[in-house]
């Protein structure tokens, strides 16, 4: 058994697509910040990644927005944590892509 806290989050990412494993960015990374300014990963990869941790948020806000989770709606607080996240994401996303413009914004 491996010791995962032991590995650095790039390549903890990368070996989740090695292993046909869609890679969890919101797993390995405690935010879209540490990701965002992670030069272990190139920036297409960042970029990427950034914007599927945005659309899993969209999603899942959504989803409890509409009260479609499959579990009973989540909490005010929780919710609000949720909301936090997704504009910290899109504020990651929108630098990345001001600091490199041959980035597009997320489809």
């Amino acid at each position: 058994m491996s010791d995962d806290s032991a590995v650095e989050p790039a390549q903890a990412v990368t070996d989740d697509a090695a292993a046909d494993k869609a890679p969890d960015a919101r797993r390995h990374y405690a935010s879209p910040e540490d990701l965002a300014e992670d030069i272990d990963l190139d920036i297409a990869a960042r970029h990427e990644l950034l914007c599927q941790w945005k659309k899993d948020l969209d999603q899942w806000l959504e989803a409890e927005s509409e009260g479609m989770s499959a579990s009973d709606p989540i909490a005010h607080e929780q919710e609000a944590r949720l909301a936090n996240e997704h504009r910290r994401t899109s504020n990651a996303l929108e630098e990345l892509v001001q600091r490199h413009l041959d980035l597009t914004p997320c489809r």
